[in-house]
């Protein structure tokens, strides 16, 4: 019923166009109140959400906002890498357990959103039928065209076949070793490699015996050459890999869903579940990989009129989503960023930079850590990505008599230098169509290259800006500018999040997706001005505080906030602790850039186990490439790390002054109240809250796995119960517990629920503070309705609010927290926030 649905919808007109696209879709009566992030996996199946439907109701969301659906590879604990996108994965409990959680749901007035990932796909053996099949059959595949793949690379070697980076070793060496083998299974000859097969091509055997040439090596290697697929060493597909991944993963490929078959192909389950109800709402993955998003996002619009829709796109500082996606925003990492600024002291900036530099001996600034991680990056890891591009920036190049001779490593470098430079994930640049954001970004990368390298030609770094800019007509043109917008996404997200993140440690709360760790804090009118844009421009967006993605949760965060209001204490205690543990090093292992870290994480995370705690620290050390790493792991230095960790967590007189610490600054408790802060942000700023799942309560996790541990949902379930009947008082009494958070979320999703005006106005106006402490509060209205009153920099209000006010316009309000009622006016801080650290207010008698 939907072949072609969304070809007839964009021929029809539906596709909404101009400035009504920021508008279209969703009614606001469909706008989710509230979503709650649940991680999918074969240990929380599509029947353990069906369990706890009375639980989420009770809370107050309105939908469940799952992690992929669709069939992924065997024991996957994420769903990002699905085989067959016409499935519903069976490991989760197939059609019948989402139809179950779906009815389920549904009758509690629950909706479903789901995940859905249209960037690539994963190889993964027969589970993959689409591969499969084109390892089988080569170019002569139905499914050929469905995959990013370069099928006339510059290697001879692999033309007209697939690269498979998967031995362990030289492939020669393999195959002598009888790691190699050949078999048959069912009525197919395969190849096996340990726990991986391969199909052989039936006319490639020329009706020899499976058997004589399984035990003749010769001519195995005979047949393995004359496959539509290349075994070879991992290594050497690190450079040689002929086909776009995800990232740096050789086991997701890229899906070339700008064809029109391939996507309704690959999304037909997904329109059909959004067509029946089943579905309302969609996350689309990673959309800045896809080849043209706005077209992909109209075609998806066309089929999902009604359908919330957001999309996981990181927007940098001074960043705006185009107004020409027909999507209601993002997943929210802007509004991490912004909210994570808000209880940073930039005044304290030089002299927590002072500590980070002198303790660790980093003499890099951010930016140009940044700079360095991405050319890594794009040297080594994106290598594949990056020969494509050059091998068509040199094609291009043999049209133009001006670059005719360049070199191919002149070329490659003034790539580099460009992609590198770009400040943004990428531009939206179609034939015809620049924008004058995207022009100046591209511009200012140009400019920023031919400062940094006056050793490449300025004529062909402007050259290569105009290409970029598709100012110059040609397919090969078209082609470069295309994949230069899916290349620059990964050099940003390997450079900045996978490497730069784990590299500079000046405070690792800012070091999150959405945020700029070299950007310490920002001004309380940044946030207002940013919340006002949202409400009048994207006041459906989604909002969040922790995802599967972040590396710290908020509640590890918000602790670490305080850090940058005590740095003289902060200092002293690092320095102490740093040489009571030196004995413990070996060898000068683990660096002081990472010790640093760990001290951070300690205080975050408190308490946490050596375990948890040197599994975080060699992942981070292994992304940050610098001593070991996830492809040239170094067992002498992480056993080091290990070994350090262990000595300091079992030393008892370290330990008590750390915990002395942690009590004489008060870390935890004002760590509490900066994170009901955030929470209450969260659910009165304008957009549409997320809440992730187990952060109801305090959560301490760090980076994947660790935030996609089991969640307790019968003690949350308990403590529900109980906080409902609490006042503001009993519910502070149990913060140990974390039931004010739990009461927070759910005494506010009641106020959404029950009175959804109040939070639906497309007015923002911060309220004024005055006072000896008004630059500890943000304060604002929505409309002339809703007012909401959270603390920051708790560290350093001390002894309480004085006397400072908030003014609140005329009228009488209830504190819908604290139940006290105030006239408009100038409003005491110090009753205000008597009864509970947030206070949020309902405008009566309207």
């Amino acid at each position: 019923m939907l072949a072609g649905a969304f070809i007839a919808a964009i021929q029809q007109g539906r596709t909404p166009s101009g400035p009504l696209r920021r508008k279209c879709g969703v009614p606001p009566a469909q706008v989710p109140r509230c979503t709650y992030r649940v991680q999918l996996s074969r240990d929380f199946p599509f029947a353990a959400v069906t369990a706890q439907a009375d639980y989420l109701a009770a809370l107050g969301v309105s939908h469940v906002y799952t992690s992929p659906i669709l069939q992924a590879a065997s024991g996957s604990s994420h769903g990002y890498d699905v085989v067959d996108p016409t499935r519903i994965s069976s490991e989760l409990g197939g059609e019948t357990g989402f139809r179950d959680m779906v009815a389920a749901l549904r009758a509690r007035g629950i909706s479903v959103l789901i995940d859905i990932v249209p960037n690539h796909m994963a190889t993964s053996g027969r589970a993959s039928p689409w591969w499969w099949d084109i390892l089988k059959r080569g170019r002569m595949s139905p499914y050929a065209g469905y995959f990013d793949i370069d099928w006339e690379p510059a290697i001879w070697t692999v033309k007209g076949k697939v690269l498979l980076g998967v031995l362990e070793d030289r492939y020669g060496r393999e195959l002598e070793s009888g790691k190699l083998t050949l078999e048959r299974q069912g009525s197919e000859a395969v190849v096996r490699y340990h726990d991986d097969v391969f199909p052989v091509a039936p006319e490639t055997l020329d009706g020899a015996d499976v058997e004589t040439v399984a035990g003749d090596i010769d001519a195995l290697d005979a047949l393995l050459q004359r496959q539509h697929y290349r075994l070879a060493y991992w290594r050497t597909a690190q450079e040689e890999l002929n086909y776009r991944r995800f990232f740096t993963i050789d086991t997701l490929v890229g899906l070339r869903v700008e064809l029109d078959r391939v996507l309704e192909d690959s999304h037909r389950l997904v329109f059909g579940l959004v067509a029946e109800g089943s579905v309302s709402g969609l996350r689309v993955d990673h959309v800045d990989g896809l080849r043209d998003p706005e077209a992909y996002l109209e075609k998806l619009r066309a089929v999902a009129p009604d359908a919330y829709v957001v999309i996981e796109k990181v927007l940098e500082r001074g960043e705006e989503l185009p107004g020409v996606f027909p999507v209601q925003g993002t997943t929210g990492y802007d509004f991490i960023g912004h909210v994570d600024a808000l209880f940073v002291e930039s005044q304290n900036e030089e002299a927590m930079t002072a500590l980070y530099h002198a303790y660790t001996g980093e003499p890099l600034r951010y930016p140009d850590v940044v700079r360095t991680s991405k050319h890594e990056n794009i040297a080594t890891e994106l290598s594949p990505d990056f020969e494509r591009l050059a091998s068509l920036l040199v094609d291009i190049c043999e049209r133009y008599r001006q670059h005719r001779d360049r070199t191919r490593r002149e070329l490659k470098e003034a790539i580099r230098e460009i992609a590198a430079a770009l400040t943004v994930y990428r531009t939206y640049v179609r034939a015809g169509e620049v924008s004058d954001a995207d022009r100046a970004r591209v511009v200012a990368a140009v400019e920023e290259a031919t400062r940094r390298r006056p050793d490449v030609d300025a004529e062909l770094l402007a050259f290569i800006g105009r290409l970029a800019l598709m100012e110059h007509e040609g397919p090969r043109e078209a082609e470069f500018a295309a994949r230069f917008q899916q290349f620059t996404p990964a050099v940003m997200a390997k450079g900045v999040e996978d490497t730069a993140f784990y590299r500079y440690q000046r405070l690792v709360s800012l070091n999150e997706v959405g945020s700029d760790p070299g950007v310490f804090g920002r001004p309380v009118e940044e946030f207002h001005a940013y919340c006002a844009r949202i409400a009048s421009t994207w006041p459906a967006t989604m909002l969040t505080l922790s995802t599967h993605d972040t590396k710290r949760s908020g509640d590890v965060r918000a602790r670490l906030h305080l850090l940058s209001e005590m740095p003289a204490e902060w200092d002293a205690a690092v320095r102490r602790w740093a040489e009571h543990n030196d004995p413990y090093r070996s060898q000068g292992y683990p660096d002081r850039s990472l010790e640093y870290l760990m001290y951070q994480t300690l205080v975050g995370a408190w308490p946490i186990d050596a375990t948890r705690l040197t599994r975080c620290l060699i992942k981070s050390a292994r992304e940050a490439n610098v001593h070991t790493s996830w492809t040239n792991p170094v067992p002498a230095y992480e056993d080091a790390v290990a070994h350090f960790v262990d000595a300091v967590m079992a030393d008892a007189e370290l330990m008590g002054d750390f915990q002395n610490f942690m009590g004489r600054m008060q870390i935890v408790a004002l760590g509490r109240i900066t994170s009901l802060s955030q929470t209450a942000l969260l659910l009165t700023c304008p957009g549409v809250p997320d809440v992730y799942q187990g952060t109801e309560l305090w959560d301490l996790s760090l980076v994947d796995p660790d935030n996609r541990r089991p969640v307790d949902f019968e003690l949350r379930r308990r403590l529900l119960a109980e906080a409902g009947a609490l006042p503001a008082a009993g519910v502070m009494a149990r913060s140990d517990e974390g039931v004010p958070k739990l009461w927070l979320i759910a005494r506010l999703l009641e106020r959404r629920r029950d009175m959804p005006e109040l939070f639906q106005s497309a007015e923002y106006a911060p309220l004024a503070a005055s006072g000896a402490k008004a630059r500890h509060v943000v304060a604002f209205a929505r409309g002339r309705r809703l007012g909401v009153v959270v603390p920051r920099l708790l560290a350093g209000l001390g002894a309480g609010w004085v006397d400072t006010t908030v003014e609140l316009p005329d009228g009488r309000w209830e504190d819908v927290l604290g139940g006290a009622t105030v006239e408009g006016g100038r409003v005491e801080l110090t009753s205000l926030l008597s009864a509970f650290p947030v206070a949020v207010l309902a405008r009566t008698g309207d």
